[in-house]
């Protein structure tokens, strides 16, 4: 972009947002063990997460996958696959060797979340399909005529794809 200049944010601070989100993921990781510990002594999952979510005023869907993934990312393999963020977490399952591989190129090549769902969800021709019709249907209304004309243009075009099919 010609004429304006770049951000550039000095790394003092840009580590400070690492440490931070670092902070939050073994936040995350603790209130998960917590929850484990807790669930043992009361033996009642679903009692004890919806009383302390309410208690609270969480959403008990987090605290069951805070368990989830604590319980499943035991400590031992929080150690071997070290920094990632959550969402890679909360996406992968350590005891299954696709996803094994799949976390290991996450270290080795840096991976973000979305890097990893996209190796690991592939979109199927169908999804890009539905997308693009989604995409069709709000050209149709759109209030310029000539973009209409573009999504029913692109619509006619699946349609002849699919009877070819």
């Amino acid at each position: 972009r010609q004429g304006v200049e770049m951000i550039v944010i000095p790394d003092k601070v840009l580590d400070w947002f690492a440490s931070a989100f670092e902070d939050i993921r073994d936040k995350q990781f603790l209130i998960g063990d917590q929850l484990i510990e807790i669930i043992k002594v009361t033996g009642d999952k679903a009692g004890t997460i919806s009383y302390i979510a309410g208690k609270l005023g969480v959403s008990a869907s987090t605290l069951y996958d805070y368990y989830r993934i604590s319980k499943l990312w035991t400590p031992e393999y929080r150690a071997m696959y070290q920094a990632l963020d959550w969402t890679i977490y909360r996406n992968t399952n350590p005891n299954d060797p696709e996803d094994r591989v799949l976390l290991d190129l996450c270290i080795d090549e840096g991976w973000n979340a979305t890097r990893l769902k996209q190796a690991k969800y592939p979109e199927t021709e169908q999804d890009l399909t539905l997308k693009l019709l989604a995409f069709c249907n709000r050209l149709k209304t759109s209030d310029f005529p000539r973009l209409k004309e573009i999504g029913e243009l692109i619509q006619s075009l699946l349609e002849v794809d699919k009877e070819l099919a």
